[in-house]
């Protein structure tokens, strides 16, 4: 065999202790693959309740994460427990351990239907109804949520307790004896008889006609105060109201409702006058100036002339929308007389001004 034939030479292009670890790496074995994120609700950190007549209304803000937080899909149920405590001394306070609260009782288990109904936007309240008569002594009631997450292959995992929300229920006054509203054009007045045990105040609920529960109160009042106006109102809504009395503020212990108003509260009230109108003659025509109506929703002002001792005409045209308007075409020697009315977008008209007269030279 012929000895020319010769090995060819490897160049080398890496350092021989890298490309030993390139292989050995190539050749390892997998790593079990990481355990997917654990969907538990975060724990409900806003539970709060009030008191009204038998009941105790308890709301919270759905949860929207995990306690890793993550998204989450969404709840299978609520859970509301209940432990009872020695009423406190006044002043005192109750404290609960994470370890007592394995003793409270179920009192409310919402799940499909009746999770979805207690759903209010994005809070879930739940009602649930206190021992009649209340028991002697005074026990304080604590109470605690927890959420199950839901999840594709059925319920998921708990979360832990909530904030502790807590009430040592008293018996609850009464509602106003008497309720009226009336519709102003700043507002909706409401009125109500005094109630003698309300030494907590009042508190004013509004919802729409076409929302069966009544939220949060619209406004809490001193037991002094027996009317309000709900300036916050708007034209073309339909509201029911009603007032509560307060036995105490905190946490609330109010009335069970007693009368609700309805209100179709409409644009019906006519804009404030303008004033200040005059009447400049000049050949052939009156000048027509006045003062603005006060009145932010006025569209526009509708001038009406009556010739000597005439009735009163509208002009023809459409309504001025500045503050002065000029009539012509009218007869020397004739004595003229002018009044304006301001319109509002609702199409109201108010009182007419003043007069004002002209003779044409």
């Amino acid at each position: 065999m012929s000895s020319d034939f010769r090995r060819p030479r490897l160049r080398r292009t890496a350092p021989l202790a890298a490309v030993l670890l390139v292989v050995l790496a190539g050749c390892g074995k997998k790593g079990d693959p990481m355990p997917a994120p654990r969907s538990i609700p975060a724990t409900v950190q806003d539970l709060t309740l009030r008191q009204r007549g038998e009941q105790v209304l308890l709301e919270f803000a759905h949860p929207t994460s995990t306690v890793a937080g993550l998204p989450l899909a969404g709840l299978d149920s609520v859970s509301l427990l209940e432990l009872e405590r020695p009423a406190p001394a006044e002043g005192a306070t109750v404290t609960v351990v994470d370890a007592e609260l394995a003793a409270a009782r179920p009192v409310a288990e919402l799940s499909g239907a009746t999770l979805s109904g207690a759903l209010v936007g994005d809070r879930v309240r739940i009602a649930a109804l206190l021992p009649s008569p209340l028991p002697e002594p005074a026990v304080a009631r604590v109470y605690v949520v927890r959420t199950r997450a839901a999840t594709p292959k059925g319920p998921g995992e708990l979360s832990g307790f909530s904030n502790r929300a807590i009430l040592v229920p008293r018996p609850a006054p009464p509602a106003p004896a008497s309720f009226d509203v009336a519709a102003e054009r700043d507002g909706i007045r409401l009125s109500w008889s005094p109630v003698e045990a309300a030494a907590g105040g009042y508190a004013v609920y509004r919802r729409p006609a076409v929302q069966p529960d009544w939220g949060a109160p619209l406004v809490s009042l001193d037991s002094t105060v027996t009317q309000w106006q709900d300036i916050g109102a708007k034209y073309g809504q339909r509201y029911i109201y009603t007032v509560l009395a307060l036995a105490q503020a905190e946490p609330p212990i109010e009335s069970a409702p007693r009368s609700e108003r309805e209100v179709d509260y409409q644009d019906r009230f006519p804009p404030a006058t303008p004033g200040g109108l005059r009447a400049v003659a000049l050949p052939g025509e009156v000048r027509l100036l006045w003062e603005a109506s006060p009145d932010a929703d006025v569209t526009g002002y509708r001038i009406e002339r009556a010739t000597g001792d005439g009735d009163f005409v509208p002009l023809p045209g459409a309504p001025a929308t500045g503050l002065e308007q000029v009539d012509s075409g009218l007869t020397t020697g004739l004595r003229y007389r002018y009044r304006v009315l301001a319109i509002d977008s609702a199409g109201n008209l108010s009182a007419p001004s003043a007069p004002a007269e002209a003779v044409l030279p």
